[in-house]
């Protein structure tokens, strides 16, 4: 993986930005094929419980090999994420439906971005750093050390700090105090406390610490995607916030789940969880 990273990485450096995403593809294709057998397969059945009998078997594949294509363009953009700034961010990056997150915002005590593994959800980070706001994200501290410093030097880059999970709350439920924007992709439970949704009528698990921060501090949650659209760019949507007590935290949890949802069937290439998240029935 390392290995991976640090050629993407000086495809970023060294290579016009559609001859990196071609020879990116390459990459992709080879990880598909040869390296990620399982990470397909878990894909696959992500997809399968999704749709159901919707899409054919041959078209899901081809959906998943879509999936790891667009991973592999998105790993490659966040290397170039520092070319992003506040004169050029809208020539890659569009704002949708932003009253949602500036109506949330002046309420004057921080806000929670209820993100997930889609599109290129680092760069939708950067579009609310560019646009005025300040943005922490909460991340699984890479057991590399190469990958976490090439994660947080272009993370700072566009002015996004970062918050590890497992660590101390401390430090997030300051910056919410202080108006911050944290973003939380909550679509993948990394070993914390869960809490169970339903996902397309199947239980699941997400994380629990989004939705026990904003009840605890009584802060909006606001789910937002960033999604690439026919015209490029990537469209960064934002759905309107909601609060929620201790006693709607599972509630909470479903609301975003079945936002999530609603993303996952129309942008299903562009999902990138390749953990199975359902248990075996």
């Amino acid at each position: 993986m390392n290995f991976i990273f640090f050629l993407i990485q000086i495809l970023g450096y060294f290579l016009p930005k559609r001859i990196a995403e071609l020879v990116t593809h390459g990459i992709a294709r080879f990880c598909y094929y040869f390296i990620y057998k399982k990470s397909r397969e878990n894909h696959l059945s992500n997809l399968k419980v999704a749709f159901g009998d919707e899409i054919s078997d041959t078209e899901l594949k081809k959906i998943t090999k879509k999936a790891i294509y667009n991973l592999a363009v998105a790993l490659y953009e966040h290397t170039i994420m520092g070319r992003l700034n506040k004169r050029n961010y809208t020539k890659y990056l569009k704002g949708e439906m932003m009253e949602n997150l500036f109506n949330a915002h002046r309420e004057g005590n921080g806000v929670i971005i209820l993100s997930a593994h889609t599109g290129n959800y680092e760069w939708g980070a950067a579009l609310m750093s560019l646009t005025g706001f300040s943005v922490s994200s909460m991340s699984l501290e890479y057991r590399s050390e190469y990958i976490k410093n090439i994660y947080e030097i272009n993370r700072k880059k566009v002015g996004i700090n970062v918050f590890y999970v497992r660590k101390s709350f401390a430090s997030p439920i300051r910056f919410l105090k202080d108006g911050g924007v944290l973003a939380i992709a909550c679509d993948r439970n990394f070993d914390e406390v869960p809490v169970s949704v339903k996902l397309f009528n199947r239980e699941t698990e997400i994380p629990k610490g989004a939705f026990f921060l904003a009840s605890r501090l009584n802060i909006p949650l606001v789910p937002a995607f960033s999604l690439k659209e026919k015209d490029g760019l990537y469209h960064v949507y934002f759905e309107k916030g909601y609060k929620i007590t201790k006693d709607e935290i599972e509630s909470g949890a479903n609301k975003y789940a079945s936002i999530l949802a609603k993303y996952i069937k129309k942008y299903p290439e562009q999902w990138y969880v390749f953990d199975r998240i359902w248990k075996e029935s």
